[in-house]
C-alpha cells in the first residue's frame, strides 16, 4: 500500500493512486503540513495554541483533530507529547513535485500564515533551485532538449528571476530554436 499526501497545490490524499476522503476542515490540513514539515516533534501544547487558541477546549479540539488524520490515512500516526512525525514506509509527501504552491488557498490566522508564508517561500526556492539544477545538468550533457521544459518551469515559478530566463534562453538556442529564445529574451 502507498499513500501518497499532496500538499502542493490543492491539498489531497491518495491511497493506491486513487483518491480518500480528505480530512474534514482547514486546520486539519494545516496540523498536517505543520506535522509534516517540522524539524523535531512538536509539543501539544505549541500545536494547540498555534492551530486551536480560540476553541474552548484548544487541546480537545487537537485530540480530535489528530485522531480525524489517523482515521484518513489509515495507521496509527502522530501520537505522543511531542507528537510524532514520522512516516512509515509507504507514505510519501509531494513536495518534490512543482504543481502550485504549498497549501493552496488554505489560510487560518495570522500565526499560522506567518508560518505559511515563510515555508511556501522556503518550498518554492526549493522547487526551483531543483528545476535549475536539472536544466543545467540537461545542458552539460549536451541535452538541450531535456534542458527546456526545466528552464521553462523554473521560469513560470519565478518569472522575476533573471537566471531563469538566462537558462532558458541558453537552452533554446542550443537546440537551434533561434525564434524561440529571441522571443525569449523579448519577454524578458
Amino acid at each position: 500500500m502507498t499513500v501518497t499526501i499532496r500538499l502542493l497545490g490543492r491539498p489531497a490524499v491518495e491511497r493506491d493512486g486513487r483518491p480518500v476522503r480528505a480530512p474534514r476542515g482547514r486546520k486539519a490540513w494545516a496540523l498536517l503540513c505543520y506535522l509534516l514539515l517540522a524539524d523535531r516533534p512538536p509539543g501539544r501544547r505549541h500545536l494547540a495554541e498555534l492551530l486551536f487558541a480560540d476553541a474552548a477546549d484548544p487541546l480537545g479540539a487537537l485530540r480530535w483533530t489528530l485522531a480525524e488524520l489517523r482515521r484518513v490515512l489509515g495507521t496509527d500516526l502522530f501520537k505522543g507529547d511531542p507528537v510524532d512525525h514520522t512516516l512509515p514506509p509507504g507514505y510519501e509527501v509531494d513536495l518534490q513535485s512543482e504543481n502550485g504552491d504549498l497549501l493552496e488557498g488554505i489560510t487560518i490566522d495570522a500565526a499560522f500564515d506567518a508560518w505559511l508564508l515563510v515555508e511556501r517561500l522556503r518550498v518554492a526556492a526549493a522547487i526551483e533551485a531543483r528545476l535549475r539544477a536539472a536544466a543545467t545538468a540537461a545542458l552539460a550533457a549536451n541535452r538541450p532538449g531535456d534542458a527546456v521544459p526545466h528552464a521553462a518551469r523554473a521560469v513560470a515559478r519565478n518569472p522575476l528571476e533573471q537566471g531563469n530566463h538566462e537558462l532558458l534562453v541558453r537552452a533554446l538556442a542550443m537546440t537551434g530554436d533561434r525564434a524561440a529564445a529571441e522571443r525569449q529574451v523579448a519577454s524578458c
